[in-house]
Protein backbone atom coordinates (compact mmCIF):
# COMPACT_ATOMS: atom_id res chain seq x y z
CA UNK A 1 0.00 0.00 0.00
CA UNK A 2 2.93 2.29 0.63
CA UNK A 3 5.23 0.98 -2.07
CA UNK A 4 5.72 4.32 -3.80
CA UNK A 5 6.83 6.11 -0.64
CA UNK A 6 8.59 3.34 1.28
CA UNK A 7 12.33 2.83 1.16
CA UNK A 8 13.02 -0.18 -1.07
CA UNK A 9 15.12 -1.88 1.62
CA UNK A 10 12.26 -1.65 4.12
CA UNK A 11 9.80 -2.94 1.55
CA UNK A 12 12.08 -5.85 0.63
CA UNK A 13 12.54 -6.79 4.28
CA UNK A 14 8.78 -6.60 4.94
CA UNK A 15 8.08 -8.85 1.97
CA UNK A 16 10.77 -11.31 3.06
CA UNK A 17 9.93 -11.45 6.77
CA UNK A 18 6.15 -10.94 6.81
CA UNK A 19 4.51 -11.48 3.44
CA UNK A 20 6.52 -14.45 2.16
CA UNK A 21 6.18 -16.57 5.35
CA UNK A 22 2.42 -15.94 5.54
CA UNK A 23 1.88 -16.81 1.89
CA UNK A 24 4.08 -19.88 2.29
CA UNK A 25 2.04 -21.07 5.29
CA UNK A 26 -1.26 -20.50 3.46
CA UNK A 27 0.06 -22.22 0.32
CA UNK A 28 1.12 -25.27 2.39
CA UNK A 29 -2.39 -25.49 3.89
CA UNK A 30 -4.02 -25.28 0.47
CA UNK A 31 -1.59 -27.76 -1.11
CA UNK A 32 -2.26 -30.19 1.72
CA UNK A 33 -6.01 -29.78 1.20
CA UNK A 34 -5.60 -30.39 -2.51
CA UNK A 35 -3.49 -33.52 -1.89
CA UNK A 36 -6.16 -34.80 0.52
CA UNK A 37 -8.91 -34.23 -2.04
CA UNK A 38 -10.59 -31.58 0.12
CA UNK A 39 -10.48 -29.02 -2.71
CA UNK A 40 -10.42 -29.37 -6.48
CA UNK A 41 -7.24 -30.72 -8.02
CA UNK A 42 -7.21 -27.82 -10.49
CA UNK A 43 -7.84 -25.15 -7.87
CA UNK A 44 -6.00 -21.88 -8.55
CA UNK A 45 -3.97 -21.58 -5.38
CA UNK A 46 -2.20 -18.38 -6.45
CA UNK A 47 -5.50 -16.50 -6.74
CA UNK A 48 -6.72 -18.06 -3.51
CA UNK A 49 -3.61 -16.84 -1.66
CA UNK A 50 -4.19 -13.32 -2.90
CA UNK A 51 -7.86 -13.45 -1.94
CA UNK A 52 -6.98 -14.55 1.58
CA UNK A 53 -4.86 -11.49 2.27
CA UNK A 54 -6.27 -9.06 -0.28
CA UNK A 55 -9.73 -8.96 1.27
CA UNK A 56 -8.28 -7.59 4.51
CA UNK A 57 -6.20 -4.96 2.71
CA UNK A 58 -9.22 -3.98 0.62
CA UNK A 59 -11.28 -3.25 3.72
CA UNK A 60 -8.41 -1.41 5.35
CA UNK A 61 -7.89 0.79 2.28
CA UNK A 62 -11.61 1.54 2.15
CA UNK A 63 -11.42 2.70 5.77
CA UNK A 64 -13.84 0.03 6.91
CA UNK A 65 -13.25 -1.81 10.18
CA UNK A 66 -12.40 -5.48 9.83
CA UNK A 67 -14.97 -7.56 11.73
CA UNK A 68 -13.69 -10.17 14.18
CA UNK A 69 -15.16 -12.97 12.10
CA UNK A 70 -13.51 -11.76 8.88
CA UNK A 71 -10.84 -14.51 8.77
CA UNK A 72 -13.48 -17.25 9.12
CA UNK A 73 -15.75 -15.67 6.51
CA UNK A 74 -12.89 -15.17 4.07
CA UNK A 75 -11.64 -18.73 4.57
CA UNK A 76 -15.14 -20.14 3.98
CA UNK A 77 -15.55 -18.15 0.77
CA UNK A 78 -12.11 -19.10 -0.57
CA UNK A 79 -12.64 -22.74 0.42
CA UNK A 80 -15.93 -22.83 -1.50
CA UNK A 81 -14.30 -21.15 -4.51
CA UNK A 82 -11.67 -23.90 -4.53
CA UNK A 83 -14.33 -26.59 -4.61
CA UNK A 84 -14.28 -27.47 -0.94
CA UNK A 85 -17.03 -27.63 1.65
CA UNK A 86 -16.21 -25.39 4.61
CA UNK A 87 -16.85 -26.74 8.11
CA UNK A 88 -19.87 -25.51 10.04
CA UNK A 89 -19.67 -22.57 12.46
Amino acid sequence: MLQDTTDQRVLDRYRRTVIAPRRSRLRAILESARAAGEIDAGADLEVALTMCTGSWYGRALAGEPVPGDWPRRTAALVWRALGGVPPGP
